[in-house]
């Protein structure tokens, strides 16, 4: 490939570790762009899994702006399933395995060449049960605080490792709207976009080479040691143990950079924080869950 500059994309290889590919049919095996091509553009995404195994609690949902690796949530077993938020006027011809979807989508695309990926169906019902208007975002962040409901994930956990999750819509508006706004919140955090991370809740500090070789948690200082000499500090057990899917994420993007030096210790502390956030979102969330069965659109 002659300049391959321009062919170079980011995608999210694991929650919160981003890469660059030369994403060409050349170089890559499966690019898979029936669903990429509409990552190319400005949009949303979200990532999850039809049915996961093992005896950890269900975490497997993810919001996106970019491409993703097959295994974003696992290392072996399990394949992401990603649904774009906005659909674009493909440039490639269909195929028989087309893109997943949020919902079944419409057929026409508006003047910026895009359309909702979102069928009319659901929309008039929601619609018809508010008797207001909400934006496509709007859906997708009250879906994402759903996923992110503890109290949700631990109900339908048997359900969630044989299929895709079902979401219950309230038809409390003024609930949709509140569950979206956190869904919003945890979105920005994901994205790290998030201004809560102005203020990282961690710190790096140390004198050593800032090599990473045996990553170490400290659970009684609360401290994460890269090296004997270099650390971070204000990481508490809920955030190193955070996971999303199969991976402990503050360990897991340590380890997969054993041996090179830490280039970007305030990513990781926006990490920390981020999942710091999450847990605060998470606790929010599950105070409205439990009015959102109450009142269920059929």
């Amino acid at each position: 490939i002659e300049n391959p500059a321009h062919l170079i994309e980011s995608f999210c290889y694991r929650p919160f570790d981003s890469r660059f590919v030369i994403y060409s049919d050349v170089l890559v095996d499966w690019p898979r762009r029936e669903v990429m091509q509409h990552l190319l553009k400005e949009n949303l995404a979200l990532c999850f899994v039809r049915q996961y195994s093992g005896d950890s609690p269900y975490s497997h949902a993810l919001i996106t702006d970019e491409m993703v690796d097959n295994r974003t949530f696992f290392s072996s077993k399990g394949t992401i399933q990603q649904a774009p938020l906005y659909l674009y006027k493909p440039t490639e011809p269909k195929r028989k395995t087309q893109t997943m979807m949020l919902f079944e989508p419409e057929e026409s695309y508006g003047k910026d060449g895009r359309k909702p990926n979102i069928s009319k169906e659901v929309l008039e019902k929601l619609e018809k049960a508010y008797k207001k208007k909400f934006t496509p975002e709007n859906l997708l962040h009250y879906v994402y605080a759903i996923l992110y409901s503890n109290i949700y994930r631990e109900k339908y956990a048997e359900f969630l490792k044989i299929d895709f999750p079902r979401i219950p819509f309230t038809s409390d508006f003024k609930l949709f709207l509140q569950l979206a706004e956190l869904g919003e919140q945890l979105t920005e955090l994901h994205l790290l976009k998030s201004k809560a991370l102005n203020k990282p809740i961690a710190k790096y500090k140390g004198k050593g080479d800032d090599r990473i070789e045996k990553p170490k948690f400290d659970e009684e200082r609360q401290m994460v040691f890269i090296n004997e000499k270099n650390y971070f500090e204000g990481v508490s057990p809920e955030v190193w143990n955070y996971h999303i899917g199969g991976y402990q994420v503050m360990e897991k993007y340590l380890k997969d950079r054993k041996g090179r030096l830490m280039e970007d210790p305030g990513h990781y502390c926006k990490m920390a924080t981020a999942i710091s956030e999450t847990i605060l979102a998470q606790e929010k969330i599950d105070k409205l869950f439990v009015d959102v069965e109450k009142k269920i659109i059929d």
